[in-house]
């Protein structure tokens, strides 16, 4: 990711700030949503050699045909950014099945044609135990660390889900062990094994 896209902010009174490679900052205002031609734009310490550009008074273009090269490029990696993020929670999504909550939520960059772009996303899993059932909580353990690897490229996060998931996976299997028909014979029986010798 380019360092004119990672350096993305966020404003509590503003919705989400773009800083591009040229010194434009891009914002929106949180009241304003998505509408089309509601994006403005303001200097940040203009670099020397940009002062004369086409955009007089800062205002962003909105069509792709007036973007600069650097500004072309930013797109492009946005665009392709925003694709790899769908791709990678639909991936969550599907393996989740009935154990997601909702539909992903994604975090938003505005790019330099005004658009937003998802730059970040996640889909909540329900990760709780099943009260009383042990094996359907190891089925929901198993079924959850598939949700969060299902992409082949999980994220720090997703990983972290999947060590929970291995530790509930292991407290449903100790429950169960010790709550199955055969360990209660054990525990209440004290036995011996014999070696018999010919």
């Amino acid at each position: 990711m380019s360092p004119a896209v990672s350096r993305i902010i966020a404003d509590p009174n503003r919705d989400l700030i773009g800083i591009m490679a040229n010194g434009m900052v891009v914002t929106r205002n949180v009241s304003e949503g998505p509408r089309a031609g509601q994006t403005s734009a303001s200097r940040r310490e203009e670099p020397e050699n940009n002062r004369s550009g086409a955009n007089p008074g800062g205002l962003r273009p909105t069509s792709e045909a007036n973007l600069s090269d650097a500004e072309k490029a930013v797109l492009e990696e946005l665009k392709h950014r925003d694709r790899e993020v769908r791709l990678h929670e639909q991936k969550h999504m599907s393996a989740a099945g009935p154990l997601a909550k909702g539909g992903p939520t994604y975090e938003y960059a505005i790019g330099p044609d005004g658009k937003p772009y998802a730059i970040g996303g996640k889909v909540r899993i329900d990760t709780s135990a099943v009260a009383g059932n042990p094996e359907a909580t190891e089925a929901r353990a198993n079924q959850i660390q598939r949700a969060a690897t299902a992409p082949g490229d999980p994220s720090g996060p997703d990983l972290s889900v999947a060590r929970d998931a291995a530790n509930l996976r292991s407290q449903a299997s100790r429950e169960y062990r010790m709550n199955a028909p055969d360990a209660k014979d054990d525990i209440s029986h004290n036995s011996y094994a014999l070696r018999m010798w010919g």
